[in-house]
């Protein structure tokens, strides 16, 4: 799959300051969280996204890559640290604000209502703004030209689609009220590998073609690590390796052996 029609590449910051060195327009910084009092899963960790960038959040499973999603979005309030977007702190916002602020949240698994069709779920992006008919069809408009697939799937029910499928419609629902900030778990988790090079695609295209600013957790390290800009190696709820992607080289193999299961860190 191409990269969504209508994308073109955003306009960049003077190249003489790397990206990675100007202000984020989202982060989580030095943030402490946990699901019980006095048991912290995230241990003062910070996460940047700029826009036009994909950040992407690695390590083992259990390391609380995931939690630290759910902190940024408002599912878990931070027993510290801030999130803060475009400047403002946001931290403790609700999803339901979020969503208002421009922050997306694709969880791993399915969030879409089976019994619905595509077209319901779609419409159910907006549903926080309790918009007019009319810009509803704008809208969707806009997510069918961004993706043709689901044009034609829009009378099925959702249950009914594959899982790449239900992926797609998914994002396409996001961008229903065009969001600036993506934060994505595990987009293809349970997906082929020939859908998921398609998804992958998609979710370079959000930063790449639009101009998001995306914070990716991904187990496929290889595969995220192709489309991705700045790199977080987590461990135990910490990171303990940043850095633009180049600086971690080709080796993919290498930086997994090195960086997450490596002993003494």
């Amino acid at each position: 799959m191409a990269a969504m029609p209508g994308c073109t590449a955003p306009s960049r910051p003077d190249p003489a300051v790397p990206y990675h060195e100007t202000v984020a327009h989202f982060a989580g910084e030095d943030i402490v969280a946990g699901y019980t009092r006095d048991i912290d899963i995230l241990r003062h960790i910070t996460a940047k996204a700029w826009r036009g960038r994909i950040s992407c959040i690695v390590g083992p499973n259990g390391t609380g890559k995931s939690t630290l999603l759910k902190a940024l979005f408002g599912f878990l309030r931070p027993s510290s640290g801030r999130v803060v977007l475009d400047g403002q702190d946001i931290t403790g916002s609700p999803p339901h604000r979020m969503l208002g602020l421009g922050v997306a949240y694709l969880p791993q698994r399915p969030s879409l209502f089976p019994y619905l069709t595509v077209e319901s779920n779609l419409k159910l992006g907006l549903w926080h703004a309790r918009p007019k008919k009319a810009q509803v069809n704008r809208q969707l408009e806009r997510a069918y030209e961004r993706f043709p697939a689901v044009r034609e799937k829009r009378r099925q029910p959702a249950g009914q689609l594959s899982g790449g499928q239900q992926r797609q419609v998914e994002i396409a629902r996001s961008l229903m009220t065009d969001p600036t900030v993506y934060l994505i778990d595990e987009p293809t988790a349970g997906i082929d590998p020939q859908t998921s090079e398609a998804i992958y695609e998609i979710v370079a295209a959000l930063a790449h073609g639009l101009d998001k600013a995306v914070l990716l957790v991904d187990q496929d390290i290889r595969s995220a690590l192709d489309i991705t800009d700045y790199v977080y190696v987590v461990k135990t709820g910490a990171a303990v390796a940043s850095g633009p992607r180049e600086q971690f080289g080709a080796d993919t193999d290498e930086l997994v052996a090195r960086w997450l299961y490596a002993s003494g860190e």
